[in-house]
């Protein structure tokens, strides 16, 4: 029989004192190193791309021992160190998840990753926000219990050690997801070098439109100036777009394409839900927005992320009315290879493999996938390309 809440001893006065300060001291260190970018670039060593997996691995490290004093206590109640032992030790654990969460933020937005590492990045960004809600209730709970003496009764503590293990089994899948961006597809390892892949075409008149490739999307290489547009659909005013072939220096012969001012957009019939766009383009020459479009329901409705000479945009138009989710600002000069990323509710846009914005919105469901023209003057396209994220989604 477990002995009565008053005979159990007190713990020392020196590690109650620690657990105290320890509450205090390490959630003010962890917001400043996670908040002040300038610190942790100065603190980081040579070899290590970003503060993340410098953190990462201390709320892991607690949370997992947490549980294990919590399971220990569960079977020696009497024992007050182990009580107070899991209290903090979950509770540093659940402010070590907010200083992974707002560094992994940081992290996801510092790497430029393969195609097939995109939709696992997603998928650990929205593990590590189910992590953040989980342990941020957790805590609050654990604390209300600890501060109400009501660790004491066995049923109220059978069940919140439960429901502590299903957090670790959470902490397990979404470590999982980390481990694989790391190890798999070598997310911040200096050595890893990632170069966006141009398909082969045959060379025929025949390719001169979008051909499907390998990754479950299409890829375009114009052969001829004007044959391509059979194979495409044009909104707004076709008559005012010109196309021809110009001389692309050491890329070839490259696609011009010269507007008048009319908004044009261009997709190609092919339904597509998470996507990758990469597009080598040169805007010296053009005066307005170019717009990588996903999800395209008509000319007035779709997703898009936008490239100016002042700033790259995300949202999406909802009959015609366009609603940001982010707004960055990016100057290009010459050849740039843009990419953009719509995979369910994260979009990310990058130039020359820098992330530039990072927005989050509503799933777009499945929509064709083009550009589109806002301006005066001529954009210098290579190739456009596009690949399916989650291949096993129906189109």
């Amino acid at each position: 029989m477990s002995a009565p809440e008053s005979a159990q001893a007190p713990i020392h006065p020196r590690i109650d004192c620690w657990f105290r300060e320890s509450l205090v001291t390490l959630p003010t260190y962890l917001f400043v190193l996670t908040r002040n970018p300038a610190i942790t670039t100065d603190m980081l060593p040579d070899w290590a791309p970003n503060i993340h997996p410098l953190i990462v691995h201390f709320p892991i490290a607690l949370l997992f021992t947490a549980a294990a004093v919590d399971t220990v206590g569960m079977f020696m109640r009497s024992n007050d160190f182990l009580r107070k032992g899991a209290f903090s030790l979950y509770l540093l654990g659940s402010l070590g998840v907010v200083a992974a969460w707002f560094s992994g933020r940081q992290a996801g937005d510092s790497v430029f990753l393969p195609t097939e590492a995109n939709v696992v990045l997603t998928e650990h960004a929205d593990l590590g926000q189910y992590l953040l809600i989980f342990f941020g209730v957790y805590a609050v709970i654990r604390l209300i219990m600890f501060g109400l003496s009501l660790e004491s009764r066995t049923a109220l503590r059978g069940v919140v050690w439960i429901v502590g293990l299903v957090g670790i089994g959470l902490t397990w899948v979404t470590a999982d997801h980390g481990a694989e961006l790391v190890f798999k597809h070598g997310a911040g390892v200096q050595a890893a070098q990632v170069e966006a892949l141009v398909f082969t075409l045959p060379d025929s008149s025949e390719t001169s439109g979008p051909v499907m490739n390998d990754e479950g999307g299409w890829t375009l290489k114009p052969t001829r100036a004007a044959v391509w547009l059979d194979d495409m659909t044009v909104y707004g005013n076709a008559d005012g777009l010109v196309a021809s072939l110009q001389d692309g220096g050491e890329r070839g012969d490259v696609l011009a394409l010269t507007v008048e001012g009319d908004p044009v957009m261009i997709v190609f019939d092919h339904s597509m839900a998470s996507v990758q766009i990469d597009a080598p383009m040169n805007l010296d020459r053009f005066d307005g927005t170019l717009m990588m479009v996903t999800h395209v329901q008509d000319e007035e409705n779709y997703y898009f992320t936008s490239f100016s000479d002042e700033s790259v945009r995300q949202g999406v138009s909802e009959s015609g009315d366009l609603i940001l989710m982010d707004n960055q600002d990016y100057t290009p000069a010459g050849w740039v290879t843009y990419r953009a990323v719509a995979d369910q509710t994260h979009f990310r846009a990058y130039a020359d493999q820098q992330m530039i914005a990072h927005g989050h919105g509503a799933d777009g469901g499945t929509g064709p996938v083009g550009i589109r023209l806002n301006g005066t003057g001529t954009v210098l396209i290579d190739y456009i390309q596009t690949a399916s994220l989650r291949p096993g989604q129906p189109h």
